[in-house]
């Protein structure tokens, strides 16, 4: 994953920036330490300004306080999207586990608020369940985890004490997945929003109840099963994305500039296309929409968030 650098004065800050993120999550500086596996008086020279964690230490210390690289930096987002994290929320339990080798994740968020993944350069498969409400949180959403030679499930389940209404409208599920021991994962989500970044893999299955969906530097085969109306945004787009559906009209905006194949597959499907989309059919990357009955819009990136459903720059290609 990779870091934007800026001048010392954002450096002269930090200190007081991880302070303030550890004091908002509770954590003593020797609970801090513990999470992430350091010392209390490395934790504390950080604090003074006194030294600078590594790359290993800050993707950990942005895990425990759920919030981007970026924040955790004093760096704003590139594009000025936001984080969806449940970086900001009350309540949270973190579950940690490590990871032995290359698998294939599979992953069960049931309902939820928000939904990320995340590559990471670490050795851990991270959970963070995140709550503005549910302030006993590890009594009420659990997470579970069944390691097997090449594969590990992970599920978020939802305890009785918590409604499936409360958990689409407050719970957030945030995961970091080891890019060293990914070789290939699914997740099945129902969210209002989810998303996925810094990740790279061989295939990436991804089966939502989701209007919205957020793909930044993935590289890979993506295949997205929803029959709902999406917007998809694209920050980047490096690979082949599928899109299967059945009766939906979904959006998606892709980078500005980049040549991409655009493909129609099954029963009464049709893709309308931006004037500014680069259509090449021998491009290296790919959008194809497969199904029955659905129709899907492609444009380009225009502002960080150029999802809206009133466009009329669009022309009809059949």
């Amino acid at each position: 994953m990779g870091m934007t650098t800026r001048p010392d004065d954002v450096r002269e800050d930090f200190g007081t920036r991880l302070r303030a993120l550890r004091k908002q999550a509770g954590l003593s500086q020797k609970q801090l330490a513990h999470r992430i596996y350091v010392t209390r008086q490395a934790v504390a020279k950080w604090e003074n300004g006194a030294g600078r964690p590594d790359i290993a230490n800050l993707t950990a210390l942005a895990a425990v306080f759920g919030v981007t690289l970026d924040r955790l930096m004093g760096l704003a987002a590139q594009d000025g999207t936001a984080d969806t994290g449940g970086g900001d929320l009350r309540y949270e339990n973190v579950t940690a586990y490590d990871i032995d080798g290359p698998k294939h994740f599979d992953i069960d968020c049931g309902s939820v608020y928000s939904c990320t993944i995340g590559g990471y350069e670490g050795e851990q498969l991270r959970v963070r369940v995140a709550s503005n409400t549910v302030e006993q949180l590890a009594q009420h959403v659990k997470v579970s985890l069944d390691d097997r030679p090449k594969r590990i499930d992970v599920a978020v389940n939802r305890g009785s004490g918590i409604s499936e209404s409360l958990a689409k409208d407050d719970i957030c599920v945030r995961l970091w997945i080891p890019q060293r021991h990914l070789a290939s994962l699914e997740c099945a989500a129902k969210a209002q929003t989810v998303q996925v970044r810094h990740l790279e893999c061989e295939r990436l299955e991804l089966d939502l109840k989701a209007p919205n969906l957020r793909l930044e530097e993935v590289s890979g085969h993506v295949e997205v099963d929803c029959n709902l109306d999406m917007d998809i945004d694209c920050a980047t787009l490096d690979g082949q994305l599928d899109i299967n559906q059945v009766s939906a009209t979904s959006r998606i905006a892709i980078p500005t500039g980049v040549p991409v194949a655009l493909t129609t597959r099954g029963v009464r499907t049709r893709m309308i296309v931006g004037a500014g989309v680069r259509q090449d059919e021998d491009a290296a990357d790919g959008i194809e929409l497969n199904g029955i009955a659905s129709e899907l819009i492609v444009e380009t990136r225009t502002a960080p968030s150029s999802m809206s459903r009133s466009s009329d720059t669009m022309k009809t290609h059949g």
